[in-house]
């Protein structure tokens, strides 16, 4: 219906005489945004004349504006409608290009690209006359910052610099450091999106039982969010020893950040670590489901970092519990401890 009503072609032009982007990131996670954020530094570098502007989420914007230096972010809530759609592509105003990497777009999605009249609209979806920059299948497989990096080739920057940017705050780092242990640390994270990716406590366990075999003199940080803090500071005491410890300072996205930082090697579930631990150089082992075609567009971008698979359980159930300890041993054995 979104492609009847709304999916008209775009002018079109060409696109190393853009001079103002607009990057739609509404949905924009904060592990995808540190995967795409060399893009905005890079077109920043070579094509200093154009202008950078974002859409994304309003508890982003800052990310976008200090850290990543774009000229102008737009806020836009989870859900917007249609009449707030046309009120924001009309604050917009004139663009050149516009640049929304989603697989597929949605209704709303449409209408809005539709509603700002662009010369160019790129995008994964091949199938929109609206995409005339068509990045789906030119694409297809590669991971998600070689498809922004190959979106910048069409700007005319053919090497860019792909070293992802992880904001700095030294004053939540000094008073994580108040808690911070004088031994190297391994930065445990059990908690990914869903269900099906949250460690239990047996994993946990196993884990830190597996770090104290290899690394016997480091401790364990695990890592948690305001509503999982008290299962955490809980999972610490019962495993006692003194080996296992949480930061209680540890309130947003910003303090995980920092934590990684201070770390000497990361075990994360979650993709937004995982790219944290990535853009830092940091040994890493990423624990996953499987998904192949999820796992080449977001693996971890690092020579430092190994993957390890849960096993696939019957059905469509997934589990990231549901693994083989031998497996996991062998992983530690082989690459997870050497790097």
């Amino acid at each position: 219906m979104g492609r009847l009503l709304f999916d008209r072609s775009s002018p079109g032009g060409d696109l190393r005489q853009v001079k103002r982007v607009l990057l739609v990131r509404w949905d924009a996670k904060i592990g995808d945004s540190i995967v795409s954020s060399f893009f905005f530094r890079e077109l920043r570098r070579f094509r200093p004349e154009m202008h950078i502007d974002v859409i994304t989420a309003p508890h982003m914007a800052a990310l976008y504006r200090d850290h990543f230096g774009v000229d102008h972010v737009y806020c836009c809530k989870k859900r917007p409608t249609y009449a707030e759609l046309k009120k924001l592509s009309t604050e917009i105003g004139s663009i050149d290009l516009v640049i929304h990497l989603s697989k597929q777009l949605k209704m709303k999605d449409i209408y809005f690209l539709r509603c700002l009249s662009a010369n160019n609209v790129m995008g994964l979806d091949d199938e929109l006359r609206l995409v005339n920059v068509k990045l789906g299948e030119a694409t297809k497989g590669r991971h998600f910052s070689e498809k922004f990096a190959y979106a910048l080739g069409l700007l005319g920057i053919t090497s860019p610099d792909r070293q992802y940017i992880i904001p700095e705050d030294s004053e939540r780092r000094q008073l994580i450091l108040r808690e911070w242990p004088d031994t190297p640390v391994v930065a445990l994270n059990p908690y990914g999106s869903g269900s099906s990716r949250r460690l239990n406590f047996d994993s946990v366990s196993m884990l830190v039982e597996l770090i104290g075999k290899y690394k016997p003199a480091w401790k364990v940080c695990l890592m948690s969010t305001p509503d999982t803090k008290a299962e955490v500071e809980k999972w610490c005491w019962e495993l006692e020893g003194g080996r296992v410890f949480t930061v209680k300072y540890s309130e947003t996205i910003q303090d995980a950040i920092e934590i990684v930082r201070l770390s000497d090697a990361v075990i994360s579930v979650d993709t937004a670590i995982v790219h944290i631990a990535s853009g830092l150089g940091k040994p890493l082992l990423g624990i996953y489901n499987h998904d192949e075609e999820n796992f080449s567009e977001w693996h971890p971008n690092s020579e430092k970092a190994s993957s390890f698979f849960a096993e696939r359980c019957t059905g469509s159930l997934l589990d990231i519990n549901f693994f083989d300890e031998n497996k996991l041993i062998r992983k530690f054995d082989e690459e997870f401890m050497c790097n």
